[in-house]
């Protein structure tokens, strides 16, 4: 194989990584799937279900993005016994993330 060879397939090898998506990005979760929908208040009573399955730091993380509020990154993530999670960002923002029926996962600044 001479080099010009080796060289155009270290290329194409190099062109088609570029392309990749990083494990966390190749498997979305439920969360990314659902469209950002705005967020309720603490003040108003919604019903709560559990947010969606999965690694809380991730879920929290998808669910705060697409409701299009800040958290720069999520720096602690619990899921609770009631199945939400208790969210804290690295600029300090809390949040709690469940599923509110039709209307899907929310995130609700605390």
């Amino acid at each position: 194989m001479s080099a010009r060879t080796f060289g155009i397939l270290c290329l194409c090898a190099v062109v088609a990584a570029c392309g990749s998506k990083s494990a966390d990005e190749a498997a979305p979760t439920e969360a990314s799937t659902v469209a950002a929908a705005p967020a309720p208040t603490m003040g108003s009573p919604v019903a709560m279900e559990p947010a969606p399955e999965g690694l809380p730091s991730r879920i929290a993380r998808e669910v705060i993005t697409a409701s299009g509020q800040t958290c720069g990154q999520v720096a602690n993530a619990e899921r609770a016994s009631d199945g939400t999670i208790n969210a804290t960002c690295s600029g300090g923002e809390s949040y709690q993330v469940y599923t509110s029926p039709g209307q899907g996962p929310v995130a609700v600044k605390r």
